[in-house]
């Protein structure tokens, strides 16, 4: 730091000023310093617009990431044959089979709905006159809901009473109809739809034996409310109300019906085929199907693989990359004429990006899949696709551009092999696991059909798809015991078991044994290995049949789609150790070390300056102090003229 100003030392050429040295300073600031400014701005600039360039890439990588994702194929839609008030609806999930259906609705289904006859007021007593409390049953979907009341219950308290008690499977109204003298009515209605849901009812209520006893009371009450039972029904010899879970209906009259809309299930053809369901929405046709019916008619069906999607992401790819070249340019741009090029012009990094996207983008590619023969028959082939067969085009300005119409013809033409060329389909390793050697006569003790070995809940267990399969039961349900009056008879017996319960994609064989003088037979499990496989159970009771307890993990074979290839390209430029993130890190600590090389420099030059500030003041101090003495001298010699004058 200076000591303070210089001024002219008042004698000689006067260059010794604060002016001169700063000056000074600052010429060897720009030869040394300005430098390092100049490289840590440029570096600035070329983070700035490498930001940019990955910011596009990264919208260009989003595109890329959803056509390389097989579920963007498995969207499905549905075309209908009657769009206005269809007598049926249809949606289905991604995923769904490709298919047609033709439904003819025959039947809605319906609740079971009663009204009361008309009351005075809501809230009047259902019968004053009782002496003691009775019991009313209701009975809907086999279930039994009763309620007691009293002369002090009011039609309106009855209502609660049945809510509360079926927990609001049958619900219960007082609803003003309006009508003149007796506007109220009580509604019973059931909550679900169906024949299984119908409401019935029973004058009383099981006693502490279980039986249910008929209460006149009860009787009078339901006829109050205009509910005359059928009495035929109830007095039947074989009528049993705890065995049936069914009460008895009502003597209705048919000019003034109290049962006004009667519980019954839908009924409908699915491509012939009569079905029954009861409910108007049925979702067990197929997983991922809906079908909710509207009201009586035909209507055809069509499910067809829903492109929209897949042209939509086409486009944002086409967008982004065309987005991506246009910062590129800027980036990478050099004019001959005016030698002003890119902040990152030269840089392989960068310059590479395209050609690198482009290759793999148009890249053929042989796709095995099936295709129609000139005779119309599918048969396995392998097609050599590129993204120029999609409607994709690359024109002399390095910009892409997309054909939507060829784009959907050529994936409506074979889906299967669209999906398989852009996202590749993910396979599964088969499952093959063989038990160990059961040696001959290892199970003589069980040879008969007097002996055999008897399978216990729990001891040996498959797990596959999910499920649990447990060999202690047949498929019918019945007790699994195994025999065989030979090994190999026992061990096919317990094969055909196993395989009769219907395990998806599981099969289980019996092979023979025979070599470094061992005989017997092994079990061995091959199938589909889209799923964990697992056996289960007790450690000695599986050694019988050489097997132990084991989980096989599914195994998972990626096929690698045009997208995934392009994926893993861009991943090996934007990734934590991409060429793009590395150049980053590479101008960040560029950066860094310039910055410290100027905040070094800088340093060295203050001290060099401070110092010679020091130096000056110094030497201005001497030579005001010989200017002084110059002056008493001179002042002493001209007192010594003017005296000898």
């Amino acid at each position: 730091m200076a000591l303070g100003s210089l001024s002219s030392l008042g004698f000689g050429s006067g260059v010794l000023t604060q002016d001169t040295l700063d000056k000074l300073k600052e010429a060897e600031e720009k030869a040394r310093v300005d430098i390092y400014t100049s490289k840590i701005e440029e570096n600035t600039t070329k983070q700035k617009d490498l930001t940019e360039i990955k910011t596009k890439l990264l919208a260009f990588q989003t595109a890329v990431s959803s056509l390389g994702d097989a579920t963007v194929f498995a969207k499905r839609k549905v075309n209908a044959s009657v769009s206005t008030n269809p007598p049926a609806s249809l949606t289905a999930s991604s995923g769904v089979s490709l298919q047609s259906m033709k439904v003819n609705v025959t039947q809605l289904a319906q609740k079971d709905v009663y009204q009361s006859k008309g009351l005075k007021n809501d809230s009047g007593y259902i019968n004053a006159s009782l002496k003691d409390p009775t019991s009313l049953t209701f009975f809907s979907n086999g279930k039994e809901y009763s309620v007691t009341i009293d002369k002090n219950t009011t039609y309106k308290d009855l209502a609660d009473k049945i809510n509360d008690a079926s927990g609001g499977e049958i619900v219960a109204k007082i609803i003003n109809t309006g009508e003149k003298d007796t506007p109220y009515r009580l509604t019973l209605t059931s909550k679900e739809t169906g024949e299984d849901h119908a409401i019935s009812f029973y004058p009383g209520k099981k006693d502490a034996d279980g039986k249910y006893q008929v209460d006149d009371n009860a009787k009078q009450v339901f006829e109050s409310l205009g509910w005359k039972l059928d009495d035929d029904a109830l007095n039947k010899e074989d009528y049993d109300p705890s065995k049936s879970k069914n009460g008895v209906g009502i003597i209705d009259n048919e000019d003034n019906p109290l049962h006004i809309q009667k519980a019954q299930n839908a009924e409908f053809t699915l491509d012939g085929i009569k079905m029954t369901r009861s409910s108007n929405t049925v979702t067990d046709l197929g997983v991922g199907i809906t079908l909710t019916l509207n009201s009586t008619g035909e209507i055809n069906f069509d499910i067809q693989q829903d492109n929209e999607a897949v042209t939509k992401a086409m486009q944002e790819l086409v967008d982004a990359y065309n987005d991506l070249v246009t910062n590129l340019n800027a980036a990478t741009d050099y004019n001959a004429e005016t030698g002003t090029k890119g902040t990152l012009q030269g840089v392989n990094e960068i310059s590479s990006i395209r050609s690198s996207i482009i290759s793999a983008l148009f890249d053929s590619q042989s796709i095995s899949g099936t295709v129609e023969d000139d005779n119309g028959n599918k048969v396995s082939a392998n097609v050599m696709l590129s993204m120029q067969d999609f409607g994709l085009a690359l024109d002399k300005n390095g910009n892409l551009s997309f054909d939507s119409s060829v784009f959907e013809s050529k994936v409506k033409e074979n889906p299967d092999l669209a999906e398989s060329f852009f996202a590749g389909i993910t396979k599964y390793e088969d499952i093959s696991h063989t038990g160990d050697l059961i040696k001959e006569s290892s199970l003589k003790d069980y040879l008969g059909d007097d002996k055999g070995i008897t399978f216990e809940s729990g001891k040996f267990t498959i797990v596959f798809n999910n499920e649990t399969y447990d060999l202690s039961k047949t498929v019918d349900g019945t007790k699994f015991k195994l025999i065989g009056d030979t090994e190999e008879e026992m061990l096919q017996n317990l094969a055909s078991h196993i395989n009769s319960l219907g395990i998806e994609g599981l099969d289980v064989k019996v092979t023979s044994y025979d070599k470094d003088g061992e005989k017997g037979f092994k079990l061995k499990f091959s199938g589909d290995g889209s799923s964990d496989f697992a056996i289960k159970g007790d450690e000695e009771f599986l050694k019988k049949f050489g097997l132990s307890e084991t989980t096989i993990a599914a195994k998972p074979i990626e096929g690698k789609g045009i997208f995934a290839q392009l994926k893993a390209t861009l991943q090996g430029m934007t990734g934590t150790n991409g060429s793009l993130t590395k150049y980053d890190e590479s101008l960040t600590n560029d950066t860094k070390s310039l910055k410290e090389s100027k905040e070094s420099a800088q340093e060295l030059i203050d001290a060099r300056y401070d110092t010679m500030a020091n130096q000056w003041l110094q030497y201005e101090s001497i030579l005001n102090k010989l200017n002084q003495q110059l002056t008493t001298v001179t002042n002493m010699i001209n007192a010594a003229n003017n005296s000898n004058n």
